[in-house]
């Protein structure tokens, strides 16, 4: 969400992005893998009767959907985002006359 405030100059946008990650971190009950893997691991010693199968089985689907959403809310976004840098960038180019030369 720091990368979509940081490119943008409006402030409506910066403020949506703000609500929506402090939404979606703090709004929902979304596993942190590497927190929620300490928590466990903590239960796990303590002995609740939780094993590492069980942690794995959590491991595995909390690992597939934070690639997918990685890829999905990230690489494709910004991919898109970069598309259109170059179309704005060809386009001051090709504006743009350069130094002049004196002859």
């Amino acid at each position: 969400m720091s990368r979509m405030q940081q490119g943008t100059n409006n402030d409506v946008a910066r403020i949506v992005a703000t609500i929506i990650g402090g939404f979606l971190l703090a709004g929902l009950p979304l596993f942190h893998s590497v927190l929620d893997s300490l928590l466990i691991f903590a239960a796990i010693h303590s002995g609740t009767g939780i094993g590492y199968g069980q942690w794995l089985g959590w491991f595995g689907y909390t690992l597939l959907f934070n690639v997918v959403g990685g890829i999905a809310l990230v690489t494709l976004l910004r991919l898109v985002r970069t598309k259109e840098l170059i179309e704005e960038r060809r386009a001051e180019v090709s504006a743009d006359p350069g130094p002049r030369r004196e002859s």
